[in-house]
């Protein structure tokens, strides 16, 4: 592993740990947010971590991750296994499907998408499915702070 790659993987492990005392209430519990997605809903997030108040405040936003909500274009999991629902791109796994009560603790909003047509949300679907396993791209960590460095 290149030296900049490990001390990326090390800031992004150190970033995306969860902050005491800044646990914003849920606002939906699982069951209801499966009653009201569709496919090529956006799941917004108010995170936690360093890393996500970093995002807040750079994007001046109350929301510092999204999750595409794909309904069931994911694989089956094995009985007793929960289902994921969600494709994100996570600092620490890359690409992943997580299940809908893994925001369960979070405070969340749905984003749908208007004027999409169904071909289309399916072709983002696919899309998002299609990368699950990439790598997070930790190399620009590195760069936007050397770069903010410079202009500073």
């Amino acid at each position: 592993m290149k030296i900049l790659q490990k001390i990326g993987a090390q800031l992004a492990h150190h970033l995306s740990r969860p902050r005491r005392g800044n646990t914003k209430i849920a606002t939906s519990s699982p069951e209801k947010l499966s009653g009201c997605l569709r496919p090529g809903d956006v799941l917004l997030v108010e995170g936690n971590s360093t890393f996500s108040t970093a995002i807040k405040y750079l994007t001046q936003s109350s929301w510092s991750h999204a999750a595409l909500y794909v309904g069931d274009a994911l694989p089956a999991v094995k009985d007793g296994e929960e289902q994921p629902l969600l494709v994100e791109a996570d600092i620490n796994d890359g690409v992943r499907s997580v299940g809908l009560p893994f925001y369960s603790p979070f405070h969340t909003r749905i984003c749908r998408p208007i004027g999409l047509t169904q071909d289309e949300i399916t072709k983002v679907i696919n899309f998002v499915v299609a990368r699950l396993g990439y790598k997070y791209d930790l190399r620009n960590i590195i760069d936007n702070q050397t770069n903010a460095r410079i202009w500073i």
